[in-house]
């Protein structure tokens, strides 16, 4: 639990990813995981920002495309996937991109764990005026 509310992480691993190395396009199982949560996310009325991580190394495709166009991509693709697997349009609210200015294991810069999606179900606000 966040302050904004229920925050979800589909982390990377040695062994699991969700995307190819400096790939935004989910893999199988990536697309797998975001179906499956988008079908249950699609029976709340709550609004979800999708954040994207990537890990410290240095990632260029070319030099107008590094981790930060790389976070942002996949938390879009992110979004695409799920909002075609029944997740509202207006339930979700943000796309941000942090690159690895948010790493998750800050003394393991480059560990997978640090490359990943997140999903905050935000907390609903009660209308005070009833």
């Amino acid at each position: 639990m966040t302050a904004e509310g229920l925050r979800i992480e589909l982390m990377e691993s040695e062994v699991g990813t969700f995307f190819e190395s400096g790939n935004p396009t989910p893999t199988a199982n990536g697309r797998e995981m975001l179906v499956a949560l988008a079908r249950e996310l699609e029976k709340l009325p709550n609004k979800i920002p999708i954040k994207g991580h990537t890990d410290a190394k240095p990632f260029a495709r070319d030099s107008n495309y590094g981790n930060w166009e790389l976070s942002v991509d996949r938390a879009n693709a992110a979004r695409r996937l799920m909002q075609q697997s029944g997740v509202n349009a207006d339930q979700v609210v943000q796309i941000r991109g942090y690159a690895d200015q948010q790493l998750r294991k800050a003394n393991s810069p480059e560990d997978p764990s640090n490359r990943r999606i997140s999903l905050i179900i935000q907390y609903l606000v009660k209308d005070a005026g009833k």
